[in-house]
């Protein structure tokens, strides 16, 4: 806990679990007196995941920075994840909305930059080169880009105001399923790709990118939606949308997911890699 802020535990903890947790802790060897007060059952299933907990982290050979793309707060409401059960929304206690936030991520690695997704673009208020000018990097020293899908709030700042391209040097890196798929064929990729021509380079699952990037299978919010791994760095995307809720209850999902049994597939098997290779999740809408 001093390392890593395993937000999810802590939030389910404040919420409180009522008197059911002095009887989850009798039920559960585990437990001991002072954890059962914090409901035992559900805070121990949430600390088995390590998140980011700093807007910079070093690991071994490399650094990451967590770059807040949204201006101000950034909440779900209940019903943008359909019917929730109402002891759900009791267990998240969250009434006014579950803490989100619009961000990318960048890795300086081998003298290189690789940005992870690129937020909303100038045009609808992203703060994404102002947070890059924050750590002393211009859009001009971007090496690569990794794309984790191709909605408006990952590819939007891919270009600029006036339609060209912002990271002038850099290579970008998309999923071939969602090239090919009918996102690929939607307004804002066409302008991506014709803007970066030669620079746009198409991946399958499976695939290492530059400095030892994996591309891992994450489709169900997106025909091609991908998650990124760096050594025991794992960026799931939009792997969740409301972390309060969707970390115990991975079964829900927001409606922006277009393939909501893949959705659901996706997240089970990745949160269950992330734990158990004790890897620290990044997501391009964890609570900042």
């Amino acid at each position: 806990m001093n390392n890593f802020l395993l937000f999810s535990c802590a939030a389910l903890i404040a919420a409180g679990c009522g008197n059911n947790a002095k009887n989850s802790a009798q039920n559960n060897p585990q437990c001991d007196n002072q954890v059962s007060a914090q409901c035992c059952d559900k805070s121990a299933q949430q600390s088995d995941y390590k998140f980011l907990d700093s807007k910079e982290k070093a690991f071994d050979g490399f650094t990451v920075y967590w770059l807040k793309d949204n201006n101000g707060d950034h909440k779900f409401p209940f019903d943008l994840f359909g019917n929730v059960a109402d002891d759900v929304k009791k267990e998240v206690n969250m009434p006014d909305g579950m803490p989100s936030s619009i961000s990318a991520y960048l890795i300086k690695v081998n003298g290189k930059n690789i940005l992870f997704d690129s937020g909303l673009g100038q045009k609808a208020n992203g703060q994404l080169l102002d947070e890059l000018s924050k750590i002393g990097v211009t859009p001009e020293q971007i090496d690569y880009v990794c794309i984790t899908h191709f909605h408006g709030d990952h590819i939007g700042g891919m270009l600029t105001a006036e339609g060209k391209k912002v990271f002038v040097n850099a290579e970008v890196y998309v999923s071939r399923l969602e090239k090919e798929s009918d996102l690929g064929k939607q307004d804002l990729a066409v302008q991506m790709f014709e803007q970066y021509g030669d620079k746009i380079h198409v991946f399958n699952f499976g695939d290492k990118l530059p400095e030892d990037v994996l591309a891992i299978d994450a489709v169900g919010h997106t025909p091609g939606h991908t998650v990124f791994q760096k050594g025991n760095l794992l960026i799931i995307g939009d792997l969740m949308h409301a972390a309060a809720l969707q970390l115990p209850h991975p079964e829900y999902c927001a409606n922006f997911d277009g393939d909501k049994e893949k959705a659901i597939a996706s997240r089970k098997r990745i949160l269950e890699l992330a734990k158990s290779n004790n890897l620290i999740i990044c997501g391009m809408h964890l609570p900042y």
